[in-house]
């Protein structure tokens, strides 16, 4: 049996995957949670004592207490980052460790196998180095032993593979030549877009690949609900200015980064209490050309504010432009990637939706409007990545039923950080995973010095940045010069980068250590099993 989870933003899901011999076929399933729900909301709460609830409780609670209420950690992954409650610090790590053992749990006891331990676990397709490996180190402190990682258009497209074959397309859709299919992921706090070849071959598998893939971590339902909501607060405040002061308190803390950050209790409980509203607002709005939204400020007073479906989307104006950058990108390393075979989206055999923010018909017709080829809504929205997970994990034990490869490329550019200076040693969207880069110790007066490993990424507001990820440190004699590095750049199958060194000297010897800022230890992943122990 072979398991997938979608450790989403907003709600997560576990699927399983089991070669069924006396059927003749491969089953894939997902699992309800002990509500009866396929979803499960990726929300922690805290009660008193240390003792913690996951799942649509905990969510409840965080209009109540959301300063003991934990949402969206899937942003914090891989970031320096603690929150506190009680006096006790949680990393995102171990926050996303309650949400992956809370799946694991039920999937045992509904199950099935006495212990789970494999599974693959979906992340963006734009996810850091960091946040990859603070979700493999989340997995471990949940309790598996053995976990990879797939990004999560790649499992899409996987899930498509299957349905395709589940309805006897295959051969239909598919043939020897490539067919290039779009994945569109825009969830509760992510976005990706991701061009794969799909192909048959002769034993009548199919054979996939990755051309390439743009995104931002930092774009998603989440910013859309963030963006209403502020644009409530402001209409209240012309509709009601008698009210000026209390509800422009309750817009400075709508407009924080970090709602941790609100000091007043009751305005951050009113805050939560709306920014759930307007998520219930956007979704209405899919099916619906007005709605009117109802709120409470914290000092209970109530707040009726219309918004039409044509208000909303002109809200989402700014992150179209966003997507459109990404769109681009994808489309003009494909054509580098395939040697013009890809050159327009007119070569596109369809683009495939996930992601409940792709309901937003907006979103659709941004897509229709773009790309001008068949659009495919994936029938299973929300569950679709944990599905192709599933799939994965089969593929990796090398009992798939029906995809006999798939392969990926570098996902960032990663390379050495000299004087200030970038210098690249794997490129984004190349197939070569495993470089040796040679670094000449320059003449200096510090007997220590570093050599840092970075990751080309973006911050927050989208501007280009670096990510520190391992540093290594040499020790010399005092103006020692003309010794040789040798460091080994390698990328594994979950896309982590992984960098060793050796001195080539034979006369002198240096002394290496690197630094992997990410990873955490074994007495550190322990420490973190301690704390979310119930």
């Amino acid at each position: 049996m072979f398991y997938g989870i979608d450790l989403g933003t907003t709600n997560s899901a576990i699927s399983y995957g089991i070669q069924i011999e006396s059927k003749g076929f491969f089953e894939i399933q997902t699992l309800t949670n002990t509500n009866g729900d396929l979803l499960t909301p990726s929300v922690v709460y805290f009660e008193e004592g240390s003792t913690y609830s996951i799942g649509e409780n905990a969510l409840q609670n965080y209009i109540h207490e959301p300063n003991r209420t934990i949402r969206w950690v899937k942003r914090k992954m891989g970031l320096d980052y603690k929150y506190t409650i009680d006096d006790i610090e949680y990393s995102p790590q171990s926050i996303s460790a309650t949400i992956l053992s809370e799946l694991k749990s039920y999937a045992e006891k509904g199950n099935i196998d006495n212990a789970i331990e494999n599974v693959v676990i979906t992340v963006p397709a734009d996810f850091d180095n960091n946040a990859k490996q603070a979700t493999i180190d989340a997995a471990i402190i949940a309790g598996f032993k053995n976990v990879h990682l797939i990004p999560e258009p790649n499992a899409a497209i996987l899930n498509y593979i299957y349905k395709t074959h589940e309805v006897n397309k295959l051969n239909d859709y598919f043939s020897g030549e490539d067919k290039y299919i779009l994945v569109f992921d825009l969830g509760g706090g992510t976005f990706d877009v991701s061009l794969s070849a799909i192909n048959l071959i002769d034993n009548g598998k199919v054979s996939a690949r990755v051309i390439t893939s743009y995104g931002n971590k930092y774009l998603g339902g989440i910013n859309f609900d963030k963006d209403l909501m502020i644009y409530v607060l402001n209409k209240a405040i012309k509709l009601n200015p008698k009210d000026n002061e209390p509800l422009t308190l309750l817009l400075k803390g709508a407009m924080l980064e970090d709602y941790e950050l609100i000091e007043d209790e009751s305005i951050r409980s009113a805050i939560a209490r709306i920014i759930m509203d307007c998520e219930i607002c956007k979704k209405q709005l899919c099916d619906n050309k007005k709605r009117t939204l109802t709120f409470f400020s914290h000092e209970r007073k109530t707040y009726k504010v219309d918004v039409s479906r044509e208000e909303f989307e002109l809200l989402l104006a700014p992150y179209f432009s966003q997507i459109k950058a990404n769109i681009d990108n994808v489309l003009t390393e494909a054509i580098k990637n395939t040697n013009n075979k890809f050159k327009a989206w007119s070569d596109l055999y369809g683009v495939l939706m996930v992601g409940g923010s792709t309901r937003i018909p907006a979103v659709q017709s941004f897509c229709e409007n773009e790309f001008n080829q068949p659009i495919i809504v994936d029938q299973e929205i929300y569950t679709s990545v944990s599905r192709g997970a599933a799939i994965y994990a089969s593929i990796l034990a090398n009992e798939s039923p029906l995809v006999s490869s798939y392969d990926t490329v570098i996902p960032h550019d990663f390379g050495v950080k000299l004087n200030g200076e970038f210098i690249p040693v794997l490129q984004k969207g190349t197939t070569v995973k495993n470089v040796d880069f040679e670094y000449e110790i320059p003449f200096a007066l510090d007997t220590k010095a570093p050599i840092e490993i970075v990751q080309k990424y973006y911050s927050t507001k989208g501007e280009e940045t670096e990510i520190l990820i391992e540093k290594i440190n040499y020790s010399h004699p005092f103006m020692y010069t003309g010794d040789i590095l040798e460091i080994a750049f390698e990328i594994n199958d979950d896309l982590i980068l992984s960098v060793s060194a050796k001195e080539s000297c034979i006369e002198d010897e240096v002394e290496l250590m690197v630094n992997d800022f990410a990873k955490l230890t074994t007495e550190q992943i322990q420490i973190e099993q301690e704390k979310i122990r119930r």
